[in-house]
């Protein structure tokens, strides 16, 4: 049977952005693959060649006028769904998670006895999110990000494999060490791929502090929301270290790549960019994510003492602070985390995947 494969995602990058890579590293093998995704997580297929179908979705969220609306357009996406597979007739399906995969996947399983497609789930974060897990019972195979202890059924731990995230091939930093902290200490501050405005105004008076304390030397790459650039220029027009203020860096690999520490949410990207690129970080969770995953996956790091944990509730700046400047300065520490870094490691996620996916019987 010829492969073809169909890779279902949506939402935010968290969860858009590991397909994505899957589906590139497929093309480079002239596998057919395509994609569906809601309208959300288009915006993330900006180098993806392949075939790209968008279908309507909703979380449900919002007073009763927007979940009435958000069943119709789940009806919708329903509709939109078995139209694409009914013509697809995908030999393998993988669904990397969020509400915008469930009409799909729910299609996909109903299609299951007639074309013989097998199921597939990618989880991203360390909490089994609420799609993958009502898909769990069809599935051939399910696949962990994370090597951490999952609370999942033990009916299906002989579907469970642990096989890090899809990446792309950018050349990854080797050693902590290689990275020049004294003449160039750089800090990279993200929100995720949603923005975040505490977390800028969190940096924003991190840098305040850092500045005028003049301990260290630092330079301050700071990607902040569109719309609260002129006001965090503003705020920071005096500050004399060298800051570059933008709301988005398409060269993002190559910051991280040369960046000492970075300040940022913990979504399951995140955390897979930190161990990939060895870069130390002040975590700030997102307190609002389902099922305060983004917590457990910040404490993946915290526990090795590569990361520092931030509640947004306390904003507690002074330990920030002490972190940053204990990762400037202490070169044992750093030689630590070099090491630790090293123990949890990332796989070669992309193979991985591939060949349990095409040797699953």
């Amino acid at each position: 049977m010829k492969k073809n494969f169909l890779l279902i995602t949506g939402g935010t990058g968290g969860h858009v952005i590991p397909a994505k890579n899957f589906a590139n590293y497929l093309s480079v093998k002239n596998i057919n693959c395509s994609i569906i995704t809601d309208k959300r997580g288009y915006k993330y297929f900006d180098n993806y060649n392949g075939k790209i179908y968008i279908i309507s979705s909703s979380n449900l969220n919002g007073n009763l006028i927007f979940k009435i609306l958000g069943i119709f357009q789940i009806l919708l996406g329903l509709i939109q769904s078995f139209v694409i597979i009914f013509i697809l007739k995908p030999s393998h399906s993988i669904s990397f998670g969020s509400y915008a995969s469930f009409s799909p996947m729910l299609i996909c399983v109903l299609f299951k006895p007639f074309n013989k497609v097998k199921l597939f789930i990618h989880e991203q974060n360390s909490i089994i999110g609420r799609t993958n897990k009502f898909f769990m019972t069809f599935t051939n195979r399910l696949f962990l990000n994370f090597d951490i202890k999952y609370k999942i059924n033990p009916k299906f731990k002989n579907k469970i494999f642990v096989v890090g995230s899809p990446e792309n091939n950018f050349q990854k930093n080797t050693n902590i060490s290689n990275k020049n902290s004294d003449s160039n200490f750089t800090i990279f501050i993200s929100g995720g791929s949603q923005g975040s405005e505490f977390v800028s105004n969190f940096a924003t008076n991190l840098i305040k502090i850092i500045d005028n304390e003049k301990i260290i030397k630092a330079k301050f790459i700071f990607q902040c929301p569109k719309p609260l650039i002129k006001k965090y220029a503003e705020e920071l027009r005096n500050i004399k270290s060298p800051i570059i203020l933008e709301d988005f860096f398409i060269n993002v690999d190559e910051i991280l790549a040369d960046a000492n520490l970075a300040i940022c949410r913990a979504g399951a990207g995140t955390i897979v960019d930190l161990i990939n690129f060895k870069l130390p970080s002040i975590l700030i969770p997102l307190p609002s994510s389902k099922d305060n995953h983004q917590f457990f996956n910040a404490k993946i790091l915290a526990k090795h003492g590569l990361a520092i944990i931030i509640d947004q509730n306390n904003d507690d700046l002074e330990i920030a602070k002490k972190h940053i400047y204990e990762t400037y300065s202490n070169e044992k520490k750093i030689e630590s985390m070099n090491k630790k870094f090293d123990i949890i490691k990332v796989k070669n996620s992309n193979t991985l995947i591939y060949k349990l996916i095409v040797n699953e019987n």
